[in-house]
């Protein structure tokens, strides 16, 4: 007799379920491409570290490598230029993740929206099925008062 909610929406709220999944993925995913450049970024300081430490214990008092000098300074040139380039890199990437995050926000907010109507909804139809059954029982009562009335003398 009690018939089944059915939300009429249902399928607007698995697409949204299904973009904020998505949101959700890409969010992730840049999370763990600004912490891979960020180990990148580590790496190169320790490069660095390492190339000033042999620069310092391969110069001996008196003598001087003119070319080593070079490679070495040329060799740090290029990782001061990777790490202005990594700092560049992650500042894009924290900037894209500020956005997709406000993007899976907006997407989790969406999906709320269509699961609290598909509450309310479901709220009003077991009110109105309980009015519903309450009816037929006060029916049943009074039909069942009527004819006990009529059957009594």
């Amino acid at each position: 007799m009690a018939r089944r909610f059915i939300f009429r929406f249902e399928t607007l709220l698995r697409i949204r379920r299904q973009r904020e999944d998505e949101h959700k993925r890409i969010v992730a995913a840049r999370v763990r491409e600004i912490q891979k450049t960020r180990e990148q970024m580590a790496a190169l300081d320790r490069q660095i570290q390492d190339e000033l430490h042999a620069i310092r214990s391969g110069q001996q008092p008196g003598q001087i490598d003119m070319q080593q000098v070079v490679r070495h300074r040329h060799w740090l040139g290029r990782l001061h230029k990777a790490v202005l380039d990594g700092q560049a890199r992650l500042r894009f990437l924290e900037a894209r993740l500020v956005q997709e995050r406000a993007a899976l926000a907006e997407a989790a907010k969406q999906c709320r929206i269509m699961e609290k109507l598909r509450e309310r909804q479901e709220l009003r139809h077991l009110q109105e099925q309980e009015r519903l059954e309450t009816r037929v029982t006060d029916d049943l009562a009074t039909i069942r008062y009527v004819f006990d009335a009529q059957a009594t003398p």
